[in-house]
């Protein structure tokens, strides 16, 4: 499966940055679409948009973070990855306060702070719970396609 990340002007997503790029291509595209939706998901919210236009981008970003996890977590179970149990954890917590922020969508607006708290935790996760992976994935010879 292949993702293109949405780059208006050729620019990376907003909130991305370079230092949390794993080096495996696939992976890296898929953290960017969350930025991408984070990004939506934020512009809704700080426009104070229509209640569904907020719903429809915390649906979107709920819809990618399972596809994402589960390409991810497949992966790491395919090679052996031995820090897989609480990767998955952090996973499974993230996914419930996301299904907790969505379902809170429906009844009261949603913050900037909640916002802020989905873009930290991508920050915090990728660049340091993804990056521990890395060098286990890479070892075990897994195909990359370099970056075009």
């Amino acid at each position: 499966m292949m993702v293109f990340a949405f780059k208006p002007n050729g620019k990376p997503p907003m909130g991305w940055t370079d230092k949390l790029l794993t080096g495996i291509h696939e992976i890296d595209q898929q953290h960017q679409v969350l930025f991408d939706v984070v990004a939506r998901l934020e512009q809704a919210v700080t426009a104070e948009e229509k209640w569904s236009a907020v719903h429809f981008a915390l649906v979107e970003l709920s819809s990618f973070v399972s596809i994402h996890f589960t390409v991810e977590e497949a992966l790491m179970r395919l090679h052996g990855y031995p820090d897989l149990d609480s990767h998955i954890a952090a996973h499974s917590v993230f996914a419930a306060d996301l299904a907790e922020i969505k379902q809170h969508s429906i009844r009261q607006d949603v913050s900037t702070e909640m916002t802020t708290m989905l873009k930290n935790w991508l920050v915090s996760h990728i660049g340091v719970v993804d990056k521990a992976y890395v060098p286990h994935l890479l070892a075990a010879a897994i195909v990359n396609t370099p970056r075009s």
